[in-house]
């Protein structure tokens, strides 16, 4: 789909789901946004559901994409050394897919599929593989990691007079943790 007006309605209809929601995004604030009439979008997409569809799989494919770029096949010295970069490259790919990430948690019942489902399991694999311990339930494991970041994303992270030393000391209390 490398149409520039579908891609500009997607973009601009993700800021707004993701802001919005389903519901509170309306097609004419959407196509507003991206600078069309509303006629150009329902001639685009036909309508709001077909555009959210569209919006999700195209992020979807994105984010998997970028996921798959930060699960390396390598060893690493110790256990803090894998979740320091695991951990700060998850953070690096929030950033990057906030708006999607946002919208998935905010739209998780309209959503049919489970991506968090499965970028849990791919995690917890991922981990499993890199710190071996009979103890540890992984999916939490991840889902605690995915939960600081979050916030961490959402600018709950102000709590924190250094947002640098917080996520070391994330890091670390998580590599103790797994001790």
């Amino acid at each position: 789909m490398t149409d520039e007006t579908k891609q500009k309605l997607m973009k601009a209809a993700l800021e707004l789901f993701a802001k919005e929601g389903y519901k509170g995004a309306t097609t004419l604030a959407i196509s507003e946004t991206a600078g069309f009439s509303e006629v150009t979008l329902f001639r685009k997409f036909g309508n709001k559901k077909n555009l959210f569809t569209s919006v999700l799989i195209q992020n979807y494919e994105k984010l998997k994409n970028d996921l798959d770029s930060i699960i390396i096949d390598k060893e690493f010295e110790n256990p803090r050394d894998f979740l320091e970069i695991l951990i700060r490259n998850l953070l690096k790919l929030g950033e990057n897919n906030f708006e999607f990430i946002k919208l998935t948690v905010n739209e998780s019942r309209r959503i049919s599929g489970n991506f968090l489902e499965e970028l849990v399991n791919n995690l917890s694999e991922y981990i499993e593989k890199n710190i071996q311990n009979k103890e540890i339930d992984y999916k939490i494991f991840v889902f605690d990691i995915l939960a600081f970041m979050y916030l961490l994303l959402l600018g709950y992270g102000g709590v924190f007079m250094d947002h640098e030393g917080a996520i070391e000391r994330f890091i670390n209390n998580q590599a103790l943790c797994i001790q």
